[in-house]
């Protein structure tokens, strides 16, 4: 699909240039070049579509992304700056179209990333009711929900999110973590298995490997942090994990080994380790 995208931008630069006060030319391109990860760019014409046509929410919502994107990549300062207009931007759009909920969801998705979370609630909880197929929103719901520790309101939302898209691998691990919290330790499981199948990866492994360990099924705890190991040998926190459950399965050979590697790799956890497990040995 993005190999037509250099060819749509081309198409409307040529209808702007010959028209330059074609306000939805602008909004499209501006969208367009989103797509494509130009977002200053973006930027550029999307503020001009607005000087030209400001009552368009599409394009309070486009640019609003657009300085999110920008604000994911700035320093600390600068990112602030561009969240703040990010959020100008969406409370526009809804002011102009209360019922835009993809503009509710983009603006509760910046709230969680400023740890504002009951304002994220408010804002997703009216996107996930004015659109209930949502699986975003549901996610970006859950999310605020999980970092406010409301965990079975997480686990409700997550559930929504992974059932309207049985392949949303973040909802998934999410979800696990939620039932984890929620003491769901065989439906967490599940819901990390679940990721693991869509998107290998080290971190959901460790997790899944906790949640065993929290289960006493120790065996299957070790196998996880290994294989969180196989896909990051230096992941440290994942060999103190695998230390302490070769502690609970009397494996003194396995120990040492974590031990002497996590050493190397970090020597603040290693003393931890020992600190807490070594005592007397």
């Amino acid at each position: 699909m993005l190999v037509k995208y250099p060819e749509a931008t081309n198409a409307y630069r040529e209808a702007i240039r010959i028209k330059p006060d074609y306000a939805e030319a602008r909004t499209n391109l501006g969208s367009l070049l989103i797509a494509l990860n130009e977002y200053n760019p973006a930027v550029t014409e999307l503020q001009e579509a607005i000087r030209l046509k400001p009552d368009n929410p599409v394009s309070h919502n486009n640019i609003g992304y657009a300085y999110a994107k920008i604000a994911e990549s700035s320093s600390p300062a600068a990112a602030a700056d561009y969240y703040r207009k990010a959020i100008a931007s969406y409370k526009e759009a809804i002011r102009l179209k209360p019922d835009y909920a993809k503009a509710l969801n983009n603006l509760g998705s910046v709230y969680n990333k400023l740890g504002s979370y009951p304002e994220a609630i408010e804002s997703l909880k009216r996107a996930t009711t004015l659109k209930p197929d949502f699986p975003e929103a549901q996610y970006n719901l859950g999310t605020a929900y999980y970092n406010r520790n409301q965990f079975a309101e997480a686990v409700t939302a997550l559930q929504e999110a992974v059932r309207l898209k049985p392949d949303f691998a973040d909802a998934y691990n999410s979800l696990g973590s939620a039932l984890y919290q929620s003491q769901q330790l065989d439906r967490a499981i599940e819901a990390y298995k679940k990721v693991l199948s869509l998107k290998p990866n080290a971190d959901t492994n460790n997790n899944l490997g906790k949640v065993y360990y929290r289960a006493k099924r120790n065996k299957e705890a070790v196998a996880s942090f290994k294989a969180a190991i196989a896909l990051r040998p230096n992941f440290a926190e994942a060999h103190f994990n695998l230390a302490v459950a070769y502690v609970a399965l009397g494996d003194k050979r396995g120990v040492l080994e974590e031990y002497k590697i996590l050493k190397t790799i970090d020597p603040v956890l290693a003393e931890k380790f020992a600190a807490t497990f070594l005592k007397g040995n």
